[in-house]
């Protein structure tokens, strides 16, 4: 196995090293909340070219769902957004002003998930319709930014609960605790300065972000569940395992 961590170092290495460094772009800002109607339900982004070069970038929004375990998957919401311009050309160190408005349902019953997507489009602006090619042991690095954009109605408010507490083992062997929290409320949940208290035989246990790797911070969105792993404290005592939690919930 050490092998493989070491080849795959070597070839990592190699790779930043003939990264072609003059392609580079920013999407502002990174996150974004719409109203469903009004004023709010068009915002403003800047696509900034950093580089020295021209470059195509291309701008969608995609609906954003979440699994349990936090993959997201991705469907068109051309129909929900009216984006302007959709694809641009960006001259050497410019920006772009990119417009973006709601025109989904005016009063939807919740907050709204979705991904704005920035990405640099593969394209010869010296020559369009020329094959894009790329010195022999260079890599080419296309940007794709995924901002966070959300529409959200008043009077929203995130709800999570402890759906479930279980002790589990891992695929080593080793004791484990798997906690998943279902977000029952309107709003998306961030799970910022996130305590958790485990409680076993009548012993309870504070655990407080420092302990909480990989939970800590993360989002819930609404209606939906995620479920998390982490290692069973070795002074948490033996049996059945309930929990409670407490955030700190701040607009994204």
């Amino acid at each position: 196995m050490k092998w493989v961590f070491q080849a795959l170092a070597a070839l990592l290495f190699l790779a930043v090293a003939s990264i072609n460094p003059a392609l580079a772009f920013q999407l502002k800002p990174i996150s974004q909340v719409f109203a469903p109607i009004g004023e709010g339900a068009t915002k403003s982004y800047e696509v900034v070219n950093d580089s020295d070069e021209r470059i195509a970038v291309e701008v969608s929004v995609v609906e954003r769902n979440m699994d349990i375990d936090g993959q997201e998957s991705y469907e068109p919401a051309d129909e929900d957004f009216l984006v302007y311009p959709p694809q641009m050309i960006l001259e050497p160190q410019s920006v772009q002003t990119v417009r973006v408005t709601w025109l989904g349902d005016p009063d939807p019953s919740q907050e709204l998930t979705y991904r704005l997507v920035a990405e640099q489009l593969p394209i010869n602006l010296a020559d369009p319709d020329a094959q894009v090619t790329r010195p022999v042991g260079s890599v080419q690095i296309l940007l794709r930014y995924l901002g966070s954009l959300y529409v959200r109605p008043a009077d929203v408010a995130p709800d999570v609960q402890v759906a479930s507490v279980e002790a589990i083992t891992g695929s080593e062997g080793e004791a484990q605790v798997a906690i998943t929290l279902a977000n029952q409320g309107t709003a998306s949940a961030r799970l910022r300065d996130l305590q958790v208290s485990l409680t076993a035989q009548g012993t309870t246990l504070n655990l407080g972000p420092d302990q909480l790797d990989g939970m800590a911070g993360q989002i819930v969105l609404p209606g939906h569940q995620r479920r998390f792993v982490m290692p069973r404290p070795t002074n948490l005592a033996n049996g059945e395992i309930t929990a409670t939690i407490e955030y700190r919930q701040e607009d994204e």
